[in-house]
């Protein structure tokens, strides 16, 4: 007797809910019942939610694992294949659908379609009748999907020019309504847990940083699909971060089968809907927190507690390496930096001491510049400028993506012409407002400031401090340190080089290696240093600008994901659509 098995296949998770899965597989054993076989269950093929339009069911679903079974005579000769019709088979363009219906009944199997208790087999098809006969029916399946999507195409496109929400459902997690008609309200407790994100951000933390604070505290989590229960994942405040949905904007994405293929959430149309949610955040907020992260890109960070407050921007004198710092929980030295060739074995770069280096380079960065470290005035305007730039560069690659988009369809979207102009109209005033601060600070008389001793002590003892408001404050003094400096040459225990981004560059001797009981007043067995230091040949070199610095390696820049070109014809029939790929 014949193995008999069959295949189950719908196409949305709507559809699981419904009858679809139960009419097919009663089907199926009654089949079975009438023709006096038994149904193998031990094969179960189901595409359950699967597309049979774009054809994922073959490329990575149950009717995949079927073929490849075929052509590995994996089925023996004479398997009957039990489906509903064949639209549950595939619902492909006519020469895709029908290459697959022969390859299934060329490598042996029997196809039986249930709806109409027709077989199917290399016997049968060789028959005109039949032959013609599954061609018109496979044709019509596709056919069938083919005008359902380009209806929902239509009618999704119809909503978007209108700018009508009822047909879009989802929205951001920390938002509700009753219904598609109903305005959208805030869930207040979830709002604030997006806030205290970009506050934190704002303030230098990174975001697994964010997510320790946030699961420690018990935040609310603000997302609408909650996989992970009331625990915040790493990524989650970095995705908050970008999400532009907290300014109340949203961006209708293409999802038809094809767009889908290039990301899973589609493509965007480049127009970005206003006041389409309840704003959350101010602009102010969040280009705070843009400029914080621009600035902490410089290099990963590794150290949870922020110590590293160098991160980045730290290399050894004698080979150009970075230098990492290993923390020293009862060492006098808090910290040692050691060059990363050095712990690679590559290398005998000298060690140095973190106490005896950080406080050295904070007062040398702070004498440079007190305007940024200690004037409230003039901190705030390099934290305005900070956030223009960041606005400036988020305008700009929204402006090459629009330019593409316009390119791509021939200047015929007006939509997409108006929001070119607009944007170049931003650019201009966000450039002009740059300038301007940039003259304010200018005229700003830095150089009378005094050295605040007070502010440097307190800076000296949050550096090794654990504590939150610590972490917070080391996190914020290596975002000021960030936007000043660009690279710190080590040589341990004789120079240290800093570059500014201004170009200058400024020689800081340190103090030569001694034993604790030397460099402590307070140790139990405290000697005086000795009198007599031995010059270092380095630091001479490095006060008479002799000094020649290794070019430093710094990590190769993360590859930024490309967006895709933008196709968005509001106007064409075929324009692209929000929700389904089409029926299926």
């Amino acid at each position: 007797m014949s193995r008999v098995i069959s295949y189950t296949r719908f196409s949305t998770r709507r559809q699981a809910a419904g009858d679809s899965y139960r009419r097919q597989t009663e089907a199926a054993l009654k089949w079975c019942k009438q023709h006096g076989h038994e149904l193998d269950t031990t094969l179960r093929l189901e595409d359950l939610g699967v597309s049979g339009y774009s054809g994922a069911n073959a490329k990575r679903g149950a009717l995949g694992v079927l073929q490849l079974m075929t052509l590995e005579g994996k089925l023996e000769p004479g398997t009957i294949l039990l489906i509903e019709a064949f639209d549950r088979l595939t619902r492909l363009p006519l020469p895709d659908a029908y290459e697959l219906l022969l390859s299934l009944v060329n490598n042996g199997l029997t196809i039986v379609t249930l709806t109409d208790g027709k077989v199917w087999s290399k016997r049968t098809m060789s028959s005109l009748e039949s032959f013609l006969l599954s061609l018109v029916t496979l044709y019509r399946g596709h056919q069938e999907s083919e005008y359902k999507s380009q209806r929902l195409r239509e009618t999704f496109a119809t909503h978007r020019k209108r700018g009508s929400r009822e047909a879009f459902g989802s929205a951001p997690g920390w938002l509700t309504r009753s219904d598609k008609t109903a305005p959208w309200q805030i869930i207040e407790e979830r709002a604030e847990s997006v806030r205290k994100v970009f506050e934190l951000a704002a303030k230098g933390l990174g975001g697994k940083a964010i997510a320790k604070i946030a699961n420690e505290e018990s935040w609310p989590v603000p997302t609408r699909l909650n996989l992970t229960g009331k625990r915040w994942h790493a990524q989650m405040p970095g995705q908050l971060l970008r999400n532009r949905a907290v300014l109340g904007e949203h961006e209708h994405r293409i999802q038809t089968h094809e767009a889908r293929a290039e990301h899973w959430r589609g493509r965007g149309t480049g127009i970005a809907r206003v006041d389409y949610y309840p704003r959350i955040i101010s602009d102010e907020l969040w280009h705070r927190a843009r400029a914080a992260i621009e600035s902490r890109k410089i290099a990963p960070r590794r150290d949870r507690h922020y110590f590293n407050i160098f991160s980045g921007l730290l290399f050894c004198g004698h080979c150009g390496a970075p230098m990492q710092r290993k923390i020293e929980r009862r060492g006098w030295s808090r910290a040692q930096l050691v060059c990363a060739d050095k712990v690679a074995g590559a290398t005998k770069c000298p060690t140095g001491a973190a106490l005896q280096t950080d406080e050295h380079l904070l007062l040398a960065i702070f004498a440079e510049a007190t305007d940024m470290l200690g004037s409230d005035a003039t901190r705030k305007i390099e934290e305005r400028i900070a956030v223009l730039d960041s606005q400036f560069k988020r305008l700009r690659d929204e402006s090459e993506r629009i330019a593409d988009a316009i390119a791509t369809t021939g200047g015929r979207v007006t939509a997409l012409i108006s929001k070119a102009e607009q944007l170049q109209e931003e650019l201009l005033n966000c450039a002009l407002q740059r300038e301007t601060l940039a003259v304010e600070l200018a005229l700003t008389d830095g150089s009378s400031a005094e050295l605040d001793v007070d502010w440097i002590s307190d800076a000296r003892d949050m550096l090794y401090e654990i504590s939150d408001a610590a972490r917070e404050a080391r996190a914020s003094l290596h975002l000021r340190i960030a936007r000043l400096v660009e690279t710190v040459w080590l040589y341990p225990y004789e120079v240290a080089m800093i570059r500014f981004k201004n170009g200058l560059m400024k020689p800081v001797p340190l103090p030569p290696k001694q034993l604790p009981s030397r460099a402590k007043p307070e140790a139990k067995y405290h000697k005086p240093p000795a009198r007599k230091i031995k010059p270092q040949p380095l630091q001479m070199m490095a006060l008479r600008g002799q000094l020649e610095l290794p070019e430093p390696r710094r990590p190769a820049p993360a590859l930024q994901h490309q967006a895709a070109p933008l196709l968005y014809e509001p106007d064409a029939p075929g324009a692209a659509q929000e929700g389904s790929g089409g029926a299926q």
